[in-house]
């Protein structure tokens, strides 16, 4: 998968990366690399952003939030990520927002006294209103203050905490007693990838409980243990209490291990081992000196001939300083400095003050000290002195520009190299779209077919949803049942709009959508009519409608004529592997069931509560699963009158001969006193089967069998 990992990534290096996304392809954004410098050439997070959606397309998106620092005075972080929701807006991306304890909802500080609480407040708000009007699939995941242990990294907080502490005090917002929640990253990387792992696209908030309960008090008292003398102030600020949950326990079997008090000592020695390996000042100085312009250069040459010029004078009387020759030393500086061209300059310069000095103070004349040949060494010396480091300077800096040209040789060729993958991209997504779009389109004919080549309807139902909202890029399917010819009831829907789809229409709420079609069975909401799906398909079986497929929403650019013909090939193709279905349970019906009744045999009945189980477990479906209790009638007469005692779309299963189970299909837990109730009336006492009981049965079942049934 292509995995996109923005915002505070001061905590992201190769090995989270390997924790959280094993095998698959990760692009980790740092905030600052949206600034416009040399290295990039995005002004802006909206460019870098576009730049990076032309170039893949994201299958998930982790935003770890600015304030995962403790006390970060980093701005912008809700604007980032409103930007990285409209990069997802109309795209099946999974979006985890990583936050802060600042977030809570019973943080004290945050929410009422700091600004930091407010916009965090702000940030939830903003997932919320992105997963519920634009269909991103959005998961907050809230977490205590990170830090690194990583060797590859420098933690944003750890580090000038100990560079602070280097100098014999610091000072600590947190009142002393505060709370101070405090996770390992590496801890957080292997949450993140089972929450991946066990994805299921509702808006949820996870709160991961702060395990070690430390305080600012105890921080401080660490930082005292490693730096001796240090002298800890505390703020005022009462910290971020994180809520007492344990779902993230009992989901996700992740707990906290790593205790920052016992990984201080470990971070603090290799804090002060990469402090002896930091860049000498005196290089970066000359840097900087050798980056200035041409005046500043002439300027600073001519004052510094000036200097070593007094330096000359002033000491030419000392018998221990006179020893060196300042203006050789001049010479060798400018030279080493500012190249060839300066170096010959201050040699001329140097050889200007030595001829005058040879004229004041030892009275040469010009015939004398042009005639001497040995008078000529200094003004030699001096010259190819000048010559020499000046050259050695501009081999250097000839060096730094080819290196420098040459990475932009490959900066351009890259920059060529990644409009052609765009365009390859582009193009794909036309043929894709060309190619779906076509009704002659075999290929994706074919593999949709593939998928849909079952015999239970339960199994057809669960795999529209997945193939349709993969194909679709839609969220919002659901499937019903016509049971009655009075009653839609609903069979399968996918997983965001599960809970909250509406179970039953009754056929005239429907009559737009039944009638509307014209020829073609499909059916488009024009004209917005509220409490109907945007698009609907209706498929018949002699002569009446049997099975709806709907999709309850679509974005602005799905209601067109390309989406239209897409959703009609992928309904015919259900219909006809609806109808092989429906055609075999007709001729398997004496062997499925129990002889003159509906009731299912054993192995018949297990498949069906495997294919429910399967629409459960994928978040599409629910089910109650009932067993009758025994009471004064004997099974056989139960069995000959369950038929009227539950709808047309539940089933009924006989196990062992003798036990009675009714699978209530779409139902759930709160229902079950209405069906007891309705089942009372028929004088028949059920108890529910839970989830083991679920699981032994189907084993028990699949160990037996029947004998009969077992091809259905």
């Amino acid at each position: 998968m292509e995995v996109l990992v923005v915002g505070n990534t001061a905590y992201v290096d190769d090995d989270f990366c390997a924790k959280a996304f094993p095998e698959d392809h990760v692009n980790v954004v740092a905030a600052q690399e949206a600034r416009r410098d040399e290295s990039s050439p995005h002004a802006s997070w909206k460019e870098l952003l576009q730049h990076l959606d032309q170039a893949y397309e994201f299958d998930r998106v982790v935003y770890l939030s600015n304030y995962l620092t403790p006390h970060t005075d980093t701005v912008g972080d809700i604007e980032l990520l409103r930007s990285v929701f409209r990069a997802c807006m109309g795209r099946r991306v999974q979006l985890l927002f990583v936050a802060g304890p600042a977030g809570a909802e019973d943080a004290t500080d945050a929410a009422e006294q700091t600004g930091k609480g407010i916009i965090a407040h702000a940030a939830n708000d903003l997932c919320r209103y992105y997963a519920a009007r634009e269909g991103v699939q959005t998961k907050i995941l809230r977490v205590p203050f990170l830090y690194t242990a990583s060797a590859a990294l420098e933690d944003p907080f750890l580090v000038p905490l100990f560079d602070a502490c280097s100098t014999g005090s610091v000072a600590l917002q947190g009142a002393q007693a505060a709370a101070f929640p405090l996770l390992c990253a590496e801890e957080l990387a292997v949450l993140v990838r089972r929450i991946f792992d066990s994805w299921d696209g509702n808006f949820e908030t996870l709160d991961v409980a702060d395990a070690f309960h430390h305080t600012s008090g105890e921080v401080g008292e660490a930082l005292k243990a490693l730096f001796p003398g240090l002298d800890v102030a505390y703020g005022d600020s009462a910290g971020y209490a994180l809520p007492a949950s344990d779902v993230v326990r009992v989901r996700y079997g992740w707990f906290q291990r790593y205790d920052l008090l016992r990984d201080l000592s470990t971070i603090q020695a290799r804090w002060g081992a990469g402090r002896i390996k930091k860049v000498n000042p005196l290089r970066a100085a000359i840097d900087r000196i050798q980056m200035r312009s041409l005046p500043i250069k002439c300027l600073e040459t001519g004052v510094a001939w000036v200097f070593f010029e007094v330096l000359e004078h002033l000491f030419s009387q000392s018998a221990q300083l006179n020893v060196l020759d300042y203006r050789l030393l001049y010479v060798v500086l400018i030279g080493t400095l500012y190249g060839l061209d300066f170096g010959l300059v201050a040699a001329l310069l140097a050889s200007v003050g030595l001829a005058a000095s040879y004229f004041t103070q030892y009275g040469y004349t010009f015939q004398g000290l042009f005639y001497e040949p040995s008078n000529w060494l200094p003004f030699i010396a001096y010259f190819v002195v000048g010559a020499v480091c000046g050259y050695v300077q501009l081999r250097n800096s000839e060096a730094i520009r080819a290196e420098r040209d040459q990475n932009e040789l490959v900066r351009n060729r890259n920059t060529f190299l990644t409009q052609l993958y765009h365009d390859a991209i582009e193009d794909k997504r036309t043929y894709k779209r060309q190619i779906v779009g076509r009704q002659d389109s075999f290929g994706k004919i074919f593999a949709v077919t593939q998928e849909l080549d079952v015999l239970n309807p339960r199994d057809i139902y669960r795999k529209c949803c997945e193939l349709m909202g993969e194909i679709l890029e839609n969220d919002s399917v659901a499937i019903y049942h016509v049971s009655g010819g009075a009653f839609a009831r609903l069979v399968a829907a996918s997983p965001v709009i599960a809970e909250d789809a509406t179970r039953s229409f009754s056929l005239e709420q429907l009559a737009p959508l039944l009638g509307g079609g014209g020829r073609s069975n499909l059916w488009v909401n024009r004209e917005l009519t509220p409490g109907l799906p945007m698009f609907g398909y209706s498929i018949e079986r002699d002569g009446a409608p049997a099975v709806l497929i709907s999709v309850r929403r679509a974005a602005q650019n799905q209601m067109t004529l390309y989406y239209q013909n897409l959703f009609r090939i992928l309904c015919g193709l259900v219909e006809s592997a609806l109808g092989r279905a429906f055609d075999y349970e007709a001729v398997a019906q004496d062997k499925r069931c129990v002889d003159g009744t509906c009731v299912l045999k054993q192995a018949a009945f297990g498949q069906e509560l495997v294919a429910e189980q399967a629409l459960a477990d994928s978040k599409m479906g629910s089910f109650l699963l009932l067993r009758v209790v025994p009471g004064m009638e004997p099974v056989g007469e139960l069995v000959g009158a369950i038929g009227s005692a539950i709808r047309e779309n539940d089933a009924a299963g006989l196990v062992d001969g003798d036990v009675l189970y009714l699978l209530m299909r779409q139902a759930k837990a709160c229902d079950l006193p209405i069906i007891r109730e309705r089942l009372s009336a028929k004088q028949i006492a059920v108890e529910p089967v839970d989830g083991e009981d679920i699981v032994a049965l189907l084993q028990h079942i699949s160990y037996t069998g029947d004998g009969e049934g077992g091809a259905a």
